[in-house]
């Protein structure tokens, strides 16, 4: 342990000892390695990464009831410490890991149970550490349909998904994860605990709303302990499509006349031929068609069966292929698994951004000439959130193990500043692009910092992320130098040699199975 970590210690030790009294001694974690656990997110970083933000959480917590999150903020208020709330982290712009180490506290690890399934009122109420699966499972097994949920809901949990006010399966149809929620019980910074909303009927109440003020939050004003959403009753029938195109930007038209038609799928979604062949890279069974449209429908099967004619039509005049019914079906069980790439020992960091439909052919065309002027392999994914807006989601691989390759964060802040020319923006702050919020909001950001400072004087809740980038030791990066560091990381990759990763990852596996073989065969002679 070094002198730092030492200091560290000691001075925790109070804090500690008041935590293990409140919430059981079982519920406290502080042991290096456990807390190495929570030091990092879906993205991987170097260890360099600690230079700037003290990633290693001091405390790891376990609550398993919502007085039990009411005695850490609390104790965290007394002592001006740091909370840093986390779910399954399956996001990647560093929201739920820590920037000055302080208390963590992870809800999934006791904080996950449904609550209550209320068939009469059309509403369920769970903790906001379960994960989005497990709920909409239990539900559909109850005749209700739970409209919306995260790509990644088999690992993502309630508050998680709610906190970064994520778009995803269903939210062409239903909304976007704040459209679904009618309630939610949540501590503020100074421990009092709050109902944001009404469990049984929808908050058009006059006065500001207190769901849409924590929804979005990213963990900064309030901590989340459980979530009341509104439900549907379940549909006669679902039914998957999927059609072909030769690429991707030729799906741009079809895809604007369906979501100009009266039709209205549950969800669209999309992916270029780039993404199927880093899947046969990595060994998956993947479409060899070209790009494709994956469209699913839901309700009574009379109306499904229109619309599924009606979309027929729309891509049989656009040149679209459509595919195999079974083909259509396994697209739609691998929704939740974008990423699959990795699985040849890759990292893989996605861009997010919404754009207006009409811009879906410019936009695939940038992605593409982003991707080869800074020497990157990727893809091209994404869906539609509502009828005029889409969600890209471009993806690059890297090796996470060498630090230049990490420059390729360049590309994240291109895309985002091209989104933001044509009348789009980029999704979510986090700790890495908490300096977007003054382009992005404009005048309003300074109204989101007083909003921010007003409820949580101390800054204890989830700080150094969404309202600006600061670096351990208190460091404020204002938005001018973070472009200025971002367009410098593109400017080094591209000067980087290009390099095939996958290849390289793949080659290194072979060696290393060959290694294995021969070294089994030589002990057992």
């Amino acid at each position: 342990m070094s002198a730092e970590e030492e200091n560290v210690s000691r001075a925790m030790a109070p804090v500690v000892a008041k935590l293990q009294d409140a919430i059981g001694r079982e519920n406290v974690r502080t042991s290096k390695m456990e807390r190495l656990l929570y030091s990092h997110d879906l993205a991987p970083l170097p260890s360099i990464a600690q230079i700037a933000f003290k990633n290693l959480p001091d405390i790891v917590v376990r609550p398993h009831t919502t007085e039990d999150v009411v005695k850490i903020v609390k104790i965290a208020a007394e002592e001006k410490i740091p909370i840093t709330p986390r779910g399954a982290s399956t996001w990647g712009l560093g929201g739920s890991t820590p920037v000055f180490g302080g208390i963590l506290i992870d809800m999934s690890g006791g904080m996950n149970k449904i609550i209550k399934i209320d068939k009469e009122n059309l509403c369920v109420k769970a903790q906001a550490g379960i994960t989005w699966k497990e709920v909409y499972d239990a539900c559909l097994e109850q005749g209700l349909l739970l409209g919306g949920y995260p790509s990644s809901f088999p690992s993502a949990t309630l508050g998680g998904w709610i906190s970064v006010n994520g778009v995803g399966i269903g939210s062409m149809k239903y909304g976007t994860s704040g459209d679904l929620v009618r309630n939610m019980e949540v501590v503020m910074p100074n421990g009092t605990l709050v109902e944001t909303g009404y469990d049984l009927i929808v908050d058009n109440e006059t006065g500001y709303n207190l769901n849409r003020l924590i929804v979005g939050a990213e963990g900064t004003l309030a901590h989340i302990c459980t979530v009341t959403f509104k439900l549907e009753p379940a549909p006669e029938l679902m039914k998957s499509l999927t059609y072909a195109f030769p690429t991707l930007r030729e799906a741009g038209q079809p895809l604007m006349e369906i979501c100009r038609s009266r039709v209205r799928p549950l969800h669209i979604g999309f992916s270029d031929p780039n993404h199927f062949e880093l899947l046969r890279k990595a060994g998956k069974h993947a479409i060899e068609d070209g790009a494709v449209l994956n469209v699913q429908l839901e309700g009574d099967k009379e109306i499904v069966d229109w619309e599924e004619k009606k979309i027929d039509e729309i891509m049989t005049k656009h040149g679209g292929k459509r595919l195999a019914d079974d083909v259509a079906s396994h697209e739609w069980d691998e929704r939740c698994y974008e990423y699959r790439c990795r699985e040849v020992g890759i990292g893989s960091i996605p861009g997010e951004a919404v754009l207006p439909l009409n811009k879906f052919a410019e936009t695939v065309d940038y992605c593409y000439d982003l991707l080869k002027d800074l020497k990157l392999t990727g893809a091209i994914i994404g869906s539609m959130v509502d009828r005029n807006t889409v969600m890209f989601m471009p993806y690059y691989l890297f090796d996470p193990d060498d630090l230049p390759e990490m420059t390729a964060f360049g590309f994240n802040a291109k895309f985002a500043n091209y989104s933001l020319t044509i009348g789009g923006r980029p999704l979510g702050f986090g700790a890495f692009f908490a300096s977007n919020l003054d382009p992005i909001r404009g005048t309003g950001a300074k109204y989101i910092r007083d909003i921010k400072k007003l409820i949580d004087p101390n800054d204890i809740m989830n700080p150094g992320k969404l309202t600006g980038t600061t670096l351990r030791y208190g460091i404020k990066i204002p938005p001018a130098l973070f472009n200025v560091g971002m367009g410098a990381m593109g400017i080094i990759k591209k000067m980087i040699p290009t390099e095939d990763v996958v290849a390289q990852r793949q080659e290194a596996y072979a060696q290393e199975r060959a290694n294995k073989e021969r070294d089994g065969r030589h002990g057992s002679h």
